[in-house]
């Protein structure tokens, strides 16, 4: 097979776009519902303190549950084949979008968080269907296959914020609320799962079994704790993923509360952010890898993105803040994409999953931080936990350059050592 067959892992390319689409398509959705006293999910006379609570709830739910449902699943469609647990997953997908859509509808806050929660736990959805591309994949046509998986992650990321806000925009149609996004993806996650019942096919056989451990995350969290390098990358990692969690729910709010925003004007910033992702991906990465090396892209990343969101809380401007978002979201990409490319060079071949399972991890983790985080509004004021989502991004710069200083020391002293 030296192209993807479409008819057989189309629905696996589906499943990756809507995994993507739903997560950009929440965070604008979430800002709007939670702080307009007009949703009617909260009370309108509800306190800005228990609003920012639920907001935080709402960001921090989804990776908690994707924290122990990525692992699982995982490991589940290993033991019982990529088609079942690929279909339970995209089904579970479509539920929790329902969920969500009847919440928003209903003004049930729980049915909201429900649904929000569920959809962490089928999480694993993406990593299954890149599974499923992967095992259909040949040497001659792997390459090509990954790139069109990419591409499927890329315009999920674009279009899903875009679409998250202008079908929520009652004044742009009678027919918009913010039902309507969730009630989009949850029949577009049906249709897909249809899709997968009735064309995908596993190509390599499962052994019909598999443990369940609920506390695999857990372990591998100890497991990482113990590795030099991948303990480091990890805290590196870690504070990157606060940082651009801070920006990208607080900057929401800022543009809602200090400029007004619509739902459609938020879903439109988010969607540029998207873009700059993959431009950032595809382009400044591949530009870079030219010059420097993966430390130094990242360090270079990281530094980048930082400075950009500091700018972004010391002068939010409408348009200051437009132009440094593609500044953030283009150099947070080059940083994430150098990042898992760090912790994949920092082990042997026989470990590469391990170490990219730690990095999904220890990112699940700093997103629940970040939602907690969000309580420190009333305290800091969103442009404050914009400065310490970048300062965050600064310190996790100095730690990968003191990595990158080591890592070049250790390597000068083994050659010279093998010279002698």
């Amino acid at each position: 097979m030296s192209r993807l067959d479409f008819k057989l892992l189309g629905p696996c390319l589906l499943a990756i776009a809507i995994d993507a689409m739903g997560f950009g398509l929440v965070y604008p959705m979430m800002s709007a519902i939670f702080s307009d006293p007009h949703a009617g999910v909260l009370a309108s006379n509800t306190s800005i303190a228990t609003r920012n609570f639920y907001l935080g709830l709402g960001y921090g739910i989804y990776p908690f549950f994707m924290f122990f449902g990525s692992s699982l699943m995982g490991n589940l469609s290993d033991g019982y084949g990529r088609r079942k647990i690929l279909l339970l997953c995209i089904a579970g997908l479509s539920a929790s979008y329902f969920l969500m859509a009847f919440g928003a509808l209903y003004a049930s806050v729980w049915l909201l968080l429900g649904g929000r929660g569920l959809s962490g736990l089928m999480a694993g959805c993406q990593g299954i269907a890149q599974a499923a591309i992967t095992d259909m994949s040949t040497q001659q046509n792997k390459a090509y296959n990954m790139s069109i998986m990419s591409l499927a992650f890329s315009a999920g990321v674009i279009v899903g914020p875009v679409l998250g806000g202008v079908t929520s925009d009652r004044t742009l149609s009678p027919l918009f609320n913010y039902g309507t996004p969730f009630l989009l993806v949850g029949a577009l996650s049906a249709a897909c799962a249809i899709w997968t019942a009735c064309s995908y096919r596993d190509a390599v056989a499962a052994p019909g079994n598999a443990r369940v451990d609920l506390l695999l995350p857990l372990r591998i969290i100890y497991q990482a704790a113990t590795h030099g390098k991948v303990a480091f990358l990890s805290v590196v990692f870690f504070l990157m993923q606060v940082g651009y969690g801070l920006y990208l729910q607080t900057i929401m709010l800022l543009l809602q509360t200090r400029f007004h925003y619509s739902g459609s004007l938020l879903g439109l910033f988010s969607g540029l952010i998207g873009v700059c992702f993959v431009l950032g991906l595809l382009f400044v990465v591949r530009w870079m890898l030219r010059v420097w090396n993966v430390v130094e892209i990242a360090m270079t990343g990281l530094l980048i993105a930082g400075v950009g969101q500091i700018l972004s809380a010391l002068f939010p401007r409408e348009m200051v803040l437009w132009c440094l978002a593609m500044l953030v979201g283009c150099f947070d990409m080059v940083a994430y994409t150098t990042m898992y490319t760090a912790f994949s060079d920092a082990v042997s071949a026989e470990r590469q999953g391990w170490a990219l399972g730690i990095a999904g991890s220890v990112m699940a983790l700093a997103w629940v931080v970040t939602g907690l985080l969000t309580n420190l509004l009333p305290v800091f004021g969103e442009t404050g936990l914009l400065l310490v989502g970048g300062v965050s991004f600064l310190v996790s710069f100095v730690m990968m350059w003191a990595y990158g200083r080591l890592h070049s020391r250790s390597h000068s002293t083994s050659h010279t050592s093998a010279s002698a």
